[in-house]
């Protein structure tokens, strides 16, 4: 397993203003010096989720739950300490140090650069394909009926980031279009291969 310094983590977290990471999640609204929107890790119906920019952190006063720009991509992305620093230092286009123990097993520097750059894509490969099943609730008649028809709330929706799979090749015409490649699109286990071999 990787080891990152605390001068690299420290380096992570400056690079991630909390203000814009938790935008991603929670339609937040200033008041004063801080900003204020509906916790995403309970449900509320007024705002409790608290995110002080000056201070870098995040308090819900309904859960309790707070912290800064780390555990708040824990907790929200339920990931461990780990992969919350790889995905932040992707969002600030950081480079971190190569786990130089993977040389233990024979993998030469370029191979180790191609392996990481492989696991990048195939988190990016997953980030698109997940808003692009999100988006298709709201192109799809059949998708918005059934979802009505279990009772499942829109709040539900996109606190789980659920989806909707339409049967139009629509998935390898984007990721396609982002330059991914084959391989790493295969990979993912998203996308398949029709008996002409041709990726869908």
């Amino acid at each position: 397993m990787a080891y990152y310094s605390d001068e690299i983590i420290e380096e992570v977290k400056s690079a991630n203003d909390i203000v814009d990471v938790v935008s991603n999640y929670v339609s937040l609204k200033r008041k004063g010096n801080n900003y204020f929107g509906l916790c995403p890790f309970h449900r509320e119906k007024t705002p409790s989720f608290s995110v002080a920019a000056e201070k870098q952190i995040y308090h819900c006063f309904g859960c309790g739950k707070g912290g800064n720009v780390i555990s708040f991509i824990m907790q929200v992305e339920n990931i461990g300490f780990k992969e919350a620093i790889e995905m932040l230092a992707e969002r600030a286009k950081i480079d971190l140090p190569v786990d130089l123990g993977l040389y233990e097993l024979g993998f030469t520097q370029d191979e180790l650069i191609e392996r990481e750059k492989h696991k990048r894509n195939m988190y990016e490969i997953n980030k698109i394909a997940g808003r692009f099943f999100y988006d298709n609730i709201q192109k799809s008649r059949i998708a918005q009926d059934y979802i009505k028809k279990r009772s499942i709330k829109i709040d539900t929706v996109r606190r789980f980031g659920l989806g909707f799979a339409l049967d139009d090749n629509g998935l390898t015409k984007l990721l396609v279009a982002n330059a991914f490649s084959e391989e790493d699109m295969i990979a993912t286990g998203l996308i398949g291969r029709t008996d002409s071999r041709k990726a869908v």
